[in-house]
């Protein structure tokens, strides 16, 4: 009896083990209060896709991104899909117990694209080292759009 109570336990377990948001489960950990100087730097993602945070000089950030995905469809992390290269502005977005994210503001024209690109992004912690992520698609199924900080 205790045998089937413990297997029981452990299904259920399961069950709500998966892509939870505040569980940091999928994707890396989320990440609250940071400062825009934290985040400067440039980053890379799946299939060369490349973001430079930087501060303009004039109490303003700005970006560049070079292959950035034309769409936030999972598929972008499975196979070289369309890209652009942008620039634009970018903000740090708080919600309460979810972590900081970036807010991209592209100067481009979208009209052009495909779909509509990743414009925001969690700031999260991988093995101590800030980084940029987004969950793609269904939120029961863990894709995660992922950018490291380069060195």
């Amino acid at each position: 009896m205790a045998a089937a109570l413990t297997l029981c336990a452990v299904a259920m377990m399961s069950l709500t083990a998966g892509c939870s948001k505040d569980s940091g489960r999928c994707g890396p950990t989320p990440v609250e209060d940071v400062f825009r100087s934290d985040l400067y730097g440039t980053y890379s993602g799946p299939h060369g896709a490349r973001l430079t945070l930087r501060d303009n000089g004039d109490n303003t950030v700005g970006f560049t991104a070079t292959d950035w995905p034309d769409s936030s469809d999972p598929e972008i992390l499975d196979k070289k899909s369309p890209a652009f290269d942008g620039d634009g502005s970018w903000r740090i977005e708080g919600d309460p117990g979810n972590g900081d994210r970036i807010g991209l503001q592209f100067e481009e024209d979208e009209s052009e694209r495909e779909g509509l690109p990743v414009d925001q992004l969690q700031v999260g912690k991988r093995d101590g080292h800030i980084v940029l992520f987004d969950r793609l698609g269904d939120p029961d199924v863990c894709r995660v759009f992922e950018l490291s900080r380069s060195p």
